[in-house]
């Protein structure tokens, strides 16, 4: 795989798993809770100063905790917005369980010309930035130090990582639930707010800048598609689709509301979060979106902006009539909760 797309995610391995889909011929899903990208997108947030969502006191502190020979590799993480960065800084497969130590270990056995290979395949990529191309000038320097600013990395988001682990074990369980139950089109569709899938193939939109657009990606295919959670803010995302095997996605791990536990054990709300199971269960008929708040006991801004999401995801309808838009379930929208719901 030659490169890692992210916009703008900390931990310990734990065990992950392999997950296919009730449906003959659908996609092999594994989820794995892998330390590493956690790191690299704690270490782009702190380094750009750019926050997705993480803590700023997190992001200060890894900034603080990076030693001088860390700060050679981490200064060409500082670009703002979408950018492409070496496969190389996760370099042991997303398949495998394994931990920071054993990933800075990898980073200083690459030999240095594979990373001048991967920087100088950066020349035709719009979306990469120039400053990468000087650490061609000196890899095996910017090597080590990608492997110093990990490990200064994890040791101040270890313990954030340990305390998440109830949050990722339910994780793996939502993924679960969605691959034996038949609802992993949705889950997919719900993992970050600017992604989306559609038949085998994800697109993203930024959700700040509409403008912005990655269009399709490779189609997943026959690959065995890897979901790895993350910690490190509800807008940050890591993608790739480079290789022949397998492709990734690290993404925001779902955190419960406060005040959703009542519903949030249901399956239809392990896998779609229990405001949009909520507001799935409510169209037994077409309400109308003020109607549709107050029958899921939330604001209409907030009633509007999981049914942007759940239109997105193919789970709904809505007809504007007049200054009223009435909200419906689609046809996939009764088949879900026809489903989760046996």
């Amino acid at each position: 795989m030659r490169e890692t797309g992210t916009i703008a995610a900390a931990s310990a391995p734990r065990p992950g798993g392999e997950l296919r889909a009730a449906a003959p011929g659908a996609m092999a899903v594994s989820v794995v809770v892998a330390p590493q990208h956690s790191v690299l997108a704690l270490l782009r947030q702190a380094a750009s100063g750019q926050a997705h969502g993480a803590p700023a006191g997190l992001l200060t502190g890894i900034r603080d905790a990076l030693r001088p020979q860390a700060r050679f590799a981490a200064q060409w993480f500082t670009a703002r917005g979408w950018a492409t960065i070496p496969e190389c800084c996760v370099p042991i497969s997303p398949l495998a369980d394994a931990s920071v130590a054993e990933q800075a270990a990898r980073l200083r056995d690459i030999l240095a010309s594979a990373l001048t290979s991967e920087l100088e395949a950066f020349d035709g990529d719009h979306h990469c930035q120039p400053q990468w191309r000087a650490a061609a000038e000196q890899p095996r320097r910017w090597l080590h130090s990608m492997a110093d600013a990990s490990l200064d990395t994890w040791a101040v988001a270890e313990s954030r990582w340990r305390a998440a682990g109830p949050l990722l074990d339910r994780e793996i369980r939502r993924i679960g639930t969605a691959a034996v139950r038949g609802g992993m089109a949705a889950l997919l569709n719900n993992l970050h707010r600017g992604l989306r899938y559609l038949d085998g193939t994800f697109t993203f939109t930024s959700p700040c800048d509409p403008s912005f657009t990655l269009g399709s990606l490779d189609p997943v295919g026959p690959r065995r598609l890897v979901l790895v959670p993350m910690i490190a803010g509800d807008d940050m995302l890591l993608l790739s689709f480079e290789r022949p095997d397998v492709c990734w996605i690290g993404y925001p791990l779902p955190c419960p509301r406060p005040g959703a536990q009542a519903t949030v054990d249901s399956a239809l709300a392990t896998i779609l979060g229990p405001v949009r199971a909520a507001i799935l269960q409510a169209l037994r008929q077409p309400l109308t979106v003020s109607g549709l708040a107050a029958a899921v006991h939330c604001a209409p801004t907030t009633a509007t902006y999981h049914l942007h999401q759940l239109t997105a995801a193919g789970l709904i309808t809505r007809l504007p009539s007049g200054t009223t838009v009435w909200v419906s379930r689609t046809a996939r929208g009764d088949e879900l909760v026809d489903l989760l719901s046996a």
